[in-house]
């Protein structure tokens, strides 16, 4: 009689077990993608980063024959956000500050070209290597570009050295937990108008030029 109900209730314990194991894997299908239920790994995250570094303007085309341009290193900060999704992908963006000087060969007169420009990045990255090594690309915005040279004792505006619209794709990679390198080039898809040889009382000479930049930062991600 005893071994009768001890296989009874082994059966019953079983059957409930099998449909209480169901019931929770059907739940749990069910509820995960809603958002206010906690996930068991943790699919979406938000990076914030900030950093310097330092970038070279190079100088691809002047339509004024007369005119030389020569770049120096210019220096920038920026402040970084990306949003991850899962392990291997991120959209990011940036608001970068740069500040530096081109030297402006007209005429036999150096001008030294003082310029400062606010460029907005949004790019998609993938995350390879267990995050530790990055790769992306897309496009930036020159939302600010302003430079201006001194002649005599009065400053003019030279005009920007970076367009509204530009391409951009980077490289970077974790040399500390929390510090990464990064390698960016970005490229111009509009010409800058520009000015030249503004004296009192008399124009400058308009031209356009088109640039690029390569950029070397490092970032402290938190």
């Amino acid at each position: 009689m005893m071994k009768g109900i001890k296989h009874i209730v082994a059966v019953v314990a079983v059957v409930l077990a099998t449909f209480g194991c169901s019931d929770a894997v059907v739940a749990q299908e069910y509820l995960y993608p809603f958002p206010e239920v906690e996930q068991p790994t943790n699919k979406v995250k938000v990076e914030w980063g900030a950093g310097i570094g330092a970038v070279y303007t190079g100088i691809d085309k002047v339509s004024l024959p007369e005119l030389k341009l020569n770049s120096h290193l210019a220096l920038q900060g920026h402040l970084d956000m990306a949003v991850v999704l899962g392990k291997y992908f991120a959209v990011e963006s940036e608001i970068i500050y740069q500040k530096g000087k081109i030297d402006a060969l007209y005429k036999d007169k150096l001008y030294e070209v003082n310029a400062s420009t606010v460029e907005v990045p949004v790019m998609a990255s993938l995350r390879l290597c267990d995050g530790m090594f990055r790769v992306g690309g897309g496009v930036s915005f020159g939302v600010l570009s302003s430079s201006g040279y001194l002649n005599g004792y009065d400053s003019y505006l030279f005009g920007p050295i970076t367009p509204t619209w530009n391409l951009t794709a980077g490289v970077g990679v974790y040399v500390a937990r929390m510090v990464l390198i990064d390698l960016r080039y970005t490229h111009a898809l509009q010409d800058n108008i520009n000015q030249i040889g503004s004296a009192k009382g008399r124009p400058g000479i308009d031209f356009s030029s088109r640039t690029h930049k390569v950029s070397l930062g490092a970032t402290i991600l938190f």
